[in-house]
């Protein structure tokens, strides 16, 4: 299967610490990404002495305001370096997959947000999925740097 990479990053104006404690809590990706609807069957653990949590969340995909599918993905969550970094898989239907790997670097009087995602995906499928995976992650930082400056 096909691997394509993307890259995303976002300078944000408060402290590593607060960007990762906000996105270690699964519940506040709502309203960061556009399609995602709501997140249940939230499980934390520790597994190798890493601190993991996983969940499901669910992917509203409309036209013209109709909700033509609902997606459900699974996700899970190692949190690999407090507060500087933590990395995530998601499993979504048909068999696609996506690692992405989250470092908050201080900046100056912020954090340097980087995202790094391998999308595994059938050719055939690729130009959605890495469209709506930039889509996605863009809004993401976007709403992210609002939600978190404004507080």
């Amino acid at each position: 299967m096909p691997i394509y990479n993307l890259e995303f990053q976002s300078q944000i104006n408060v402290p590593p610490q607060v960007i990762y404690d906000h996105l270690s809590d699964p519940h506040h990706f709502v309203g960061l990404q556009p399609l995602l609807t709501h997140v249940e069957a939230v499980q934390f653990s520790t597994r190798d002495g890493l601190k993991n949590v996983s969940y499901t969340t669910v992917e509203a995909f409309r036209w013209n305001g109709i909700v033509l599918y609902r997606n459900r993905i699974r996700v899970q969550t190692t949190f690999t370096n407090p507060p500087l970094q933590f990395t995530t898989t998601v499993h979504s239907f048909p068999n696609i997959t996506l690692h992405v790997e989250y470092t908050f670097e201080s900046l100056n009087e912020g954090t340097l947000v980087k995202e790094a995602m391998r999308i595994y995906v059938h050719s055939w499928l690729a130009g959605f999925v890495t469209s709506e995976a930039t889509k996605a992650q863009t809004a993401l930082l976007t709403n992210l740097k609002k939600r978190l400056e404004g507080m």
